[in-house]
């Protein structure tokens, strides 16, 4: 029912960590990794496919993509994950279930999972949320508050469960704050300096800070058309309709 689809069938990931970003709060998850991937000069090494969903294909720089996309850094030792539509709340298990496997399967060493978290007053803080005591106390060193009490949500919360239950890969959630009712670039950048700061990585969110705007606008437009694709898809009857925008 979920197939992840490579490239390159020979690829190594063993060693890397995986970083994955789903739509949610925000839009800081995708956002992020997006970001991440072009920053870091990463290779689209492979792809995420299933019935459950839409039947859609994201267009960037005049080339047809599927929406639900993986990226590797050779040089970082990184995996990315991130999707442009949101998931139905039937195939969130499926994918999560999906990348925790093939995560074990080809020794993936860590999944840290990027997203947001409503916001508190001024927008300034990232929380933490980890499978491992030891990931806990990271966050004390790179300013990250940890979660000690509430509830998360999304294929971020299943992965959290299964690493916490006895997964053999251990799992970190970082949420940034965000504003709820759009999309919030700013609590990406957020959550990539803490990224950075976890990682060792520099990450420069100068451009995502002033590109705020026009990131906000593609994805918008990228989801409307997910959105329409998909409740054309479910009526009856539906004929092909154009899925420009």
């Amino acid at each position: 029912m979920i197939d992840i689809v490579f490239l390159d069938k020979k690829a190594n990931f063993n060693g890397y960590m995986l970083i994955e970003g789903f739509p949610g709060y925000g839009l800081v998850g995708t956002i992020s990794v997006n970001y991440l991937i072009e920053k870091l000069n990463m290779e689209l090494v492979g792809y995420v496919e299933s019935n459950l969903f839409p039947p859609i294909s994201a267009i960037h720089g005049g080339m047809p993509l599927p929406p639900m996309r993986m990226y590797k850094s050779d040089k970082y030792k990184v995996v990315a994950i991130m999707s442009e539509f949101i998931m139905s709340m039937k195939s969130i298990h499926f994918v999560a279930n999906a990348v925790y496997e093939w995560c074990h399967k080809n020794g993936i060493k860590k999944i840290i999972s990027l997203g947001g978290i409503s916001i508190h007053g001024k927008q300034d803080e990232v929380f933490g949320i980890a499978s491992e005591p030891k990931d806990v106390k990271m966050f004390e060193k790179i300013g990250v508050l940890p979660i000690k009490e509430g509830a998360t949500t999304g294929v971020n919360a299943l992965l959290l469960t299964k690493a916490s239950m006895g997964g053999k890969v251990p799992v970190i959630s970082l949420l940034a704050e965000a504003k709820p009712d759009y999309i919030d670039p700013m609590g990406a950048a957020l959550v990539l300096t803490s990224l950075s700061d976890y990682l060792g990585i520099r990450i420069d969110t100068e451009e995502l800070v002033k590109e705020a705007m026009v990131i906000e606008s593609k994805l918008r437009n990228s989801l409307n058309a997910a959105r329409q694709s998909e409740k054309t898809f479910k009526e009856p009857g539906a004929g092909h309709e154009s899925m420009y925008a």
